[in-house]
């Protein structure tokens, strides 16, 4: 209908660490398709570490600012995985949120997130493979499942890991805009149609992945410092894959470089760190298309295929199943 508001996306970040494929897989995608309107909120106006590399995020709107603008508040919540989990006063803020009429979903570990302000009791749920054991035996009353990529149950939804973000997302945009507005926005971002079917149990530490964290923890005298390009424009999606990838490689450290700060393609204003290296050891250039497989295979030239896949397991990317070592 002809003048009709568009459905209000927030995207909760926490200044102490929030990760930044989670935060900014979902903006992206969203923000791309022009039919919902997403914004990025925190408690305060802090700048929001985007883990776990060096990178900072100004929220687009702090809670107040967001009920002031909007008393009605959100039609969909969004929480990515968090470096603090059990916040009672966000704990209470996703309750009223919820209670309000609003769809929360969770990224990945964002699930701890949402178990530990009680919204999971009772429902199905999912959370990254690595943190089964520990969650379910955290919040048993949540019946977990690991045989897909996200897990609906009535008003919430919940995903696996990392690289869940991204299907997920276009299915809440099917919902929110309709299958059209999903499929276009897929094509304009060069991502598959998302796909539910997922087997977690082929997601798992194994002793050689256990043996690479070692060989590379030991192996500090090469640890390397990696620029991220941080330009006018860039494209969200690329940038959080790289610097979320490139620190995960248990060999280096991801750090947004180049201006002070800069604005991405769809207006989330991104800083770099006041106190970067003296000097990279490589730069990561942001890849496209297919930005999670071109990533892989890059770390995979750098510091060789175990290493590459031990990142997509870190994701819960098919590049990184067990059976693909």
């Amino acid at each position: 209908v002809a003048g009709t508001a568009k459905p209000l996306v927030v995207i909760l970040a926490e200044p102490a660490g929030t990760v930044a494929t989670d935060l900014l897989a979902p903006y992206a995608v969203l923000a791309e398709s022009g039919a919902v309107e997403v914004k990025v909120v925190a408690a305060s106006a802090e700048r929001v570490r985007l883990t776990p590399g060096m990178a900072w995020l100004a929220p687009q709107l702090t809670l107040a600012q967001l009920a002031q603008a909007h008393p009605q508040g959100p039609d969909v919540v969004i929480v990515p995985a968090m470096s603090v989990i059990d916040d009672p006063v966000r704990a209470a803020w996703l309750r009223a949120q919820l209670q309000g009429g609003a769809r929360v979903m969770a990224i990945c570990n964002g699930a701890k997130v949402l178990a530990a302000a009680g919204l999971l009791d009772g429902r199905q749920a999912t959370v990254h493979w690595y943190s089964f054991d520990d969650i379910m035996d955290a919040h048993p009353q949540v019946a977990w499942r690991r045989d897909v990529r996200w897990v609906t149950d009535g008003p919430i939804t919940t995903t696996a890991g990392i690289s869940a973000a991204e299907p997920a997302t276009l299915a809440l945009l099917g919902e929110l805009a309709g299958e059209d507005v999903m499929r276009d926005t897929a094509r304009r971002l060069q991502l598959p149609l998302p796909q539910q079917r997922h087997d977690g149990s082929d997601y798992r530490m194994t002793a050689r992945g256990a043996g690479l964290v070692t060989a590379n923890r030991l192996a500090f005298w090469r640890h390397e410092d990696v620029a991220v390009p941080l330009a006018p424009g860039f494209d969200e999606l690329a940038f959080g894959t790289a610097m979320d990838a490139w620190s995960r490689t248990y060999r280096s450290t991801a750090w947004a470089a180049g201006p002070a700060s800069a604005t991405s393609r769809h207006g989330l204003q991104v800083y770099r760190s006041p106190r970067p290296p003296a000097a990279f050891d490589r730069e990561a250039p942001l890849p496209e298309p297919d930005v999670m497989q071109a990533t892989f295979e890059a770390i995979g030239r750098a510091y060789g295929q175990t290493t590459a896949r031990f990142v997509a397991l870190q994701f819960e990317h098919p590049y990184g199943a067990i059976s693909a070592w």
